[in-house]
């Protein structure tokens, strides 16, 4: 399928970032399938409320899809849907917006149930919210008419929308049964360390958890390849904890807010991390946004205070290597490697050590309690034991999730 893909921009000062949000739409658009036959650039100050672009722009596109066969026009823009409704209207092709076609890809690369539901619950919610939007607009048209009635199409769409909205609350049961089931599973890793891989989308993510776990997690050159959480046992020398590392879907700026709500349940081994690493490739032109794009989810999501390691990938095609002394110098605590190469991998894990290891904290116990031994055993460094008649006294170090089982024994224990 062809398709012609459109931004808008305020003023021509801004003509670089239309540019650069255009080539992002073009990998959008080539991810669902498309082949992209031409791309514009619309300025305007204002959006227009009926076709978000000038009629002049419309009419040229229009002559344009007709000449050359094209399928679809997509923009780089969310349209209300009287624009789209308008639009299609007056192209008579395929109107796609840039929250449509991200859904579409979420759609096409979903694989298992959870994923499935997630995307789907986000696509009738999409529709849901175009719905609405046209029903306000019929209810516009009929003021002129009988106050109190109610026209066919109105009555149409509201029948629509009950059944969207029967079919969400459908979908967020069985959405609930799968999370049931993932609570047990995150119970049974409760005492483990764990790791959680975010970054832009294909940031190279999953070629470094295959990588740390020795594992073949999916790797493509695509947007948006991995969708599902997907966890693997790391081993790090020197904690005392079995180590998980997650993955899970990427970040891409203005994500859809039905896509952010809909995976909530996915992003949430993210929540539950103890120390998150924000995977970049430095070899992007546009490094500095996407970044900035993490972070601002991260943010938005509340977990601006969680240990996070900085880890710059793709080192090996990064042209000029001044760039990378000046990330160095501006994230003096990140790591740089190349996940494809190999290289800085041994450094990544004496980080992620570090950054556990500044997690722990100093206990001193004396204990009659053998099954609480056994337990802190488990869980903690020891530095020094010795028995004091029945008793048993231990110094060392725990991290501090499992510092509950000291703090809540009958022994001496620090501060925390």
């Amino acid at each position: 399928m062809k398709a012609i893909l459109i931004s808008l921009i305020k003023n021509s000062k801004e003509r670089w970032k239309g540019l650069d949000r255009l080539e992002e739409l073009e990998e959008l658009a080539k991810s669902a399938q498309f082949e992209v036959f031409e791309k514009f650039i619309q300025i305007r100050e204002h959006p227009d409320p009926a076709y978000f672009i000038g009629k002049g722009k419309v009419q040229e596109i229009k002559e344009i899809c007709q000449k050359y066969n094209i399928d679809a026009v997509i923009f780089d823009n969310e349209l209300t849907p009287i624009q789209k409704r308008n639009l299609e209207k007056a192209i008579n092709k395929k109107i796609i917006d840039r929250t449509e076609l991200i859904i579409e890809i979420f759609r096409r690369r979903a694989k298992t149930s959870e994923a499935k539901i997630q995307v789907e619950i986000a696509y009738w919610q999409y529709q849901l919210t175009h719905l609405v939007g046209l029903s306000k607009e019929i209810s516009l048209s009929r003021l002129a008419g009988i106050p109190g009635t109610r026209g066919p199409g109105e009555q149409l769409l509201e029948n629509e929308r009950r059944r969207i909205k029967e079919r969400i609350r459908h979908l967020h049961l069985k959405l609930k049964d799968i999370e049931r089931t993932k609570e047990i599973q995150k119970e049974s890793r409760r005492e483990f360390i764990k790791i959680s891989l975010v970054g832009y989308t294909n940031v190279g993510k999953s070629t470094l958890m295959n990588l740390l776990t020795n594992s073949n997690v999916y790797v493509d050159d695509k947007l948006f390849a991995t969708l599902d959480a997907t966890t693997r046992a790391l081993r790090i020398e020197g904690i005392p904890y079995k180590v998980v590392l997650s993955d899970t879907v990427g970040f891409i700026r203005d994500l859809p807010p039905h896509l952010i709500a809909s995976f909530k349940a996915t992003l949430s081994v993210i929540e539950d991390a103890d120390v998150i690493l924000h995977v970049i490739d430095i070899s992007h032109p546009n490094v500095n946004e996407h970044i900035e794009t993490v972070e601002k989810i991260l943010n938005e999501m509340g977990l601006e205070e969680k240990a996070k390691i900085m880890v710059f990938n793709k080192i090996d095609l990064v042209l000029d290597k001044n760039q990378i002394y000046r990330f160095k110098e501006k994230y003096s605590d990140s790591v740089f490697i190349s996940a494809k190469l190999k290289i800085g991998i041994d450094e990544l894990l004496r980080k992620i050590k570090e950054v556990i290891l500044r997690q722990f904290v100093e206990f001193e116990i004396i204990t009659e309690n053998y099954n609480l031994y056994s337990k802190i055993k488990k869980l903690a460094l020891i530095f020094e034991e010795e028995i004091l008649d029945s008793k048993i006294k231990i110094k060392g170090i725990i991290h501090k999730r499992f510092y509950s089982y000291v703090a809540n024994s009958n022994s001496k224990h620090p501060e925390y």
